[in-house]
């Protein structure tokens, strides 16, 4: 029976051939979609699933703020764990990290250098316990002393050359210069994905028993909060409540409360390491990943109505076969099998094709996805998947067809009288709905991407309030001394290209955020107030081309300082004149305001302006900010500077960056998500317009002999394809309106991210329904006109 539905099938595919390649293009299309995001999807929620407990593994998190304005961080203040550890009963186990970036790894007899790691921390024995590394050499117990460090076997074969792990024991190394460092153990390279790329694990117990390192790393410090500092915590699901209440009881033990604002810690589930920022430099967005699904499903659905669309429209033409079977016996649960098995041919063939568009997808899209993301087409999971997938789409596109001509009478089909005209046709009515559903959602994608190319381009070119232009910058290391800065800086004036170089803790535009607080004076009461703070050498302003309101620039006395407008709103002042002369206070050091400049962005347009005060700190000065001069090859400029930082930083591996491009990189999810949107919009009108050629093509093929008739009755060509475009018409208009809503509420949700925004113009919901018309119209007026100019002797000579 099988052998037999088989050759059927085949003999039905052939025989409708451009029917069975829309059928084929659109379902692949469809299923190419679903099958790659599947396996992103299944990457990114694979990161560190291989630990035996991690359902109780718990990050603390924390949260400071005034109710207002509120900054969650990934870290906590360092004593916070030896609370945790000695007050927490809920708390099965505690581990407790430090992470370093940026680290110069030397031997001990400094004559080989390693270059600069990310991927160094300090940690506790107990780290092992929470997160599983197979042990090679040595033990954890050994992090327990001073100066030891633990290697992963690549790391180790990097450093000491290829030996085996027990001879790299004892060997000793030095980082950042001043930190010697024992090798006690060396651990396998995890092969699993994971988020934890540590290779140097050295002893917490080096920061403890460092008075200088404590004192720079604020370890006896409840008042610092530092993304480098995180604690770990296993604890049992049954008792997330009851620890909560503790570290809330922590809280109020430690923390001291100043006015409004507050400190308070969370738990954040280990699962939620990959989506919520981990120690790379790449976070998985859910939001994102679940936007990509939803994309998937509409592509798979249009897919799907367009198979329904194409089998319902020529459901007449297949009348007679099912009344002749049935007159021969058929039973209707035969034909139906007969009809799913002509459908599921048809999606086995797309699933074939379907693999190749992927891999072209991914090619096209390899920018956008993570590094690392692969996968095997023919793994278990994957064929487990397509076999699923292709059974939803058997029930999505093929039951209700197959059930449709199954359920034909055979008396009324060979007498060509299955329906009547004038009785309501859901056949019919049930076609223009999914007609109206494909075309509302492409053009809704249409509206979508318009909208964020629009809002990229109103980012890229909103006014700053300062002079980005021609600006370039780099950094220097970290712990540098102020001395060495200025050498590098009098070098880069030298060169004939630069024109002036500035010193300062961040460029004026960043993704960074340093925030601290200040004292002010108002009716002899004390008022504190969150304000951002940049840290610049005199010359800071006037590289950027920063306009000054009042006043004048600060100089090298570190208590002036030039602040915002917001900042003036924020103290309730009035006048710029009237703030010169003011004062804040911080850390009981009075800070004079000596001018006020303009409200400038200094972070994405994300972010709203903040209250700011800029002023001199010639402990925080290693960015290195260039203007170059106007009429310069920048490429031999360029080449000039970087030869003279490698002069005086010979170790360092930083680059000049443009500071337009800099700011470009603020939207780089944006101009992702806008590539993916247009990707999906092209194939969601590709999938509809195929669709929509297939049936315009069969029932206009069926109106031939009308036409023939109108045009011997007089009608021209122009008023046959009115005629017949006007249905067709009426439907792209109410896809239009369909459309409308579901675009805007998600460019309004999508928008509200922004606190600078543009307002969606008008024109681009009239341009995006224009698009679909002129594509639709066109396709419907082809194969009008084709009908329109063919000769009525030929189609009515057998009447």
């Amino acid at each position: 029976m099988l052998i037999n539905y088989l050759k059927i099938a085949l003999r039905n595919i052939k025989r409708h051939s451009l029917r069975s390649f829309i059928h084929v293009i659109g379902l692949s299309i469809g299923i190419a979609a679903c099958f790659v995001i599947y396996n992103l999807v299944a990457y990114e929620y694979g990161f560190d699933t291989f630990h035996t407990e991690k359902e109780k593994i718990n990050r603390i998190t924390t949260v400071t703020g005034n109710g207002e304005e509120n900054y969650p961080n990934p870290g906590t203040p360092i004593p916070l764990a030896e609370a945790v550890r000695n007050e927490m009963k809920s708390a099965e186990a505690v581990t407790q990290i430090y992470t370093s970036y940026r680290w110069l790894v030397e031997s001990a007899d400094k004559k080989d250098n390693f270059g600069l790691t990310n991927k160094a921390v300090f940690t506790d024995p107990e780290y092992f316990d929470f997160f599983e590394y197979e042990w090679l050499a040595g033990s954890p117990a050994t992090l327990k002393e001073a100066h030891t460090v633990v290697l992963t076997q690549s790391t180790a074969q990097k450093y000491f050359g290829d030996t085996s792990p027990n001879s790299v024991i004892g060997k000793e190394l030095i980082y950042t210069d001043t930190i010697r460092a024992t090798v006690t153990g060396i651990v396998a390279d995890l092969k699993e994905q994971t988020d934890l790329i540590f290779t140097d694990f050295l002893s917490y117990a080096t920061i403890l028993n460092n008075q200088h390192i404590r004192k720079s790393r604020n370890v006896d410090s409840w008042n610092t909060v530092n993304s480098s500092s995180q604690i770990f915590v296993k604890i049992d699901s049954k008792k997330t409540a009851m620890a909560k209440e503790e570290l809330l009881a922590i809280t109020d033990k430690y923390i001291e409360k100043e006015g409004n604002w507050t400190t308070n810690f969370n738990l954040e589930p280990f699962s939620e390491l990959h989506f919520e920022g981990n120690f790379s430099n790449y976070s998985a967005d859910k939001s994102k990943l679940n936007g990509l699904i939803a994309i998937a499903f509409f592509i798979l659905v249009i897919a799907c109505i367009n198979f329904i669309n194409l089998e319902t429209a020529q459901s007449k033409l297949r009348a007679k076969e099912v009344a002749v079977r049935k007159t021969l016996g058929s039973s209707r649960k035969q034909l139906v099998w007969q009809f799913l098995t002509e459908t599921y041919l048809l999606i086995f063939t797309a699933i074939i094709l379907s693999i190749f568009i992927s891999e072209l997808s991914i090619i096209y899209f390899k920018e956008v996805l993570p590094e690392g993301f692969n996968y095997s087409y023919f793994s278990v999971e994957n064929l487990l998947f397509l076999l699923g997938l292709s059974l939803i789409v058997l029930l999505l596109s093929g039951f209700y067809p197959a059930s449709v001509l199954s359920g034909f009478s055979p008396i009324k089909a060979l007498r060509s009288t299955q329906s009547s005209g004038r009785r309501f046709n859901f056949q019919y009515f049930l076609r223009k709905n999914l007609i109206v559903f494909q075309f509302a959602s492409s053009i809704a994608f249409i509206i979508v991407v318009l909208g964020i190319s629009a809002q990229i381009n109103y980012l890229m070119k909103k006014d700053v309030g300062f002079n980005k232009e021609a600006v370039v910058h780099i950094n220097t290391p970290f712990k540098d001394t102020l001395s060495k800065t200025e050498i590098l800086k009098s070098k880069l004036e030298s060169i004939s290209g630069v024109k002036t170089v500035s010193l300062s803790s961040d460029i004026l535009i960043s993704s960074s955020l340093w925030t601290t607080s200040v004292d002010y004076e108002v009716n002899g009461q004390k008022e504190e107030i969150n304000i951002q703070s940049k840290i610049g050498d005199t010359s800071y302003l006037g590289l950027y081309e920063v306009p000054l309101l009042a006043g004048r620039n600060y100089t090298t006395d570190e208590t002036e300082i030039v602040v915002n407008e917001a900042t003036l709103e924020r103290l309730g002042i009035l006048n710029h004149e009237e703030a010169l002369g003011k004062s804040v206070i911080y850390d009981s050091l009075n800070l004079n305001i000596v001018g006020v400049i303009p409200d400038i962005h200094t972070q994405s347009m994300y972010a709203a302006i903040r209250p700011m005060m800029m002023g001199y700190d010639k402990r925080n000065l290693f960015t290195v900010n260039v203007k170059l001069a106007s009429m310069v090859d920048i490429t031999q400029t360029m080449e000039e500077m970087k030869s003279t930082y490698q002069q005086v930083y010979p170790n360092e591996t930083y680059e000049f960056q443009f500071l337009d491009e800099t700011v470009e990189s603020f939207y780089k999810s944006e101009v992702r998500l806008r590539k993916v949107l247009f990707f999906a919009t092209a194939i969601a009108i590709l999938i509809s317009c195929l669709g929509l050629f297939g049936l315009a093509s069969f029932t206009i093929a069926q109106r031939t002999k009308e036409i023939s008739i109108r045009k011997v009755l007089g009608a021209s060509i122009s008023s046959i394809l009115v005629l017949i475009s006007k249905e067709y018409a009426l439907l792209i208009g109410i896809s239009f309106i369909v459309a409308i809503y579901p675009a805007w509420f998600f460019m309004s949700e999508w928008l509200n991210g922004f606190q600078f925004k543009m307002n969606t113009p008008v024109s681009i919901y009239l341009l995006s329904g224009l698009i679909a018309f002129i594509l639709s119209i066109g396709i419907v007026a082809l194969h009008s006109l084709k009908a329109a100019n063919s000769n009525p002797a030929e189609v009515l000579k057998d009447e």
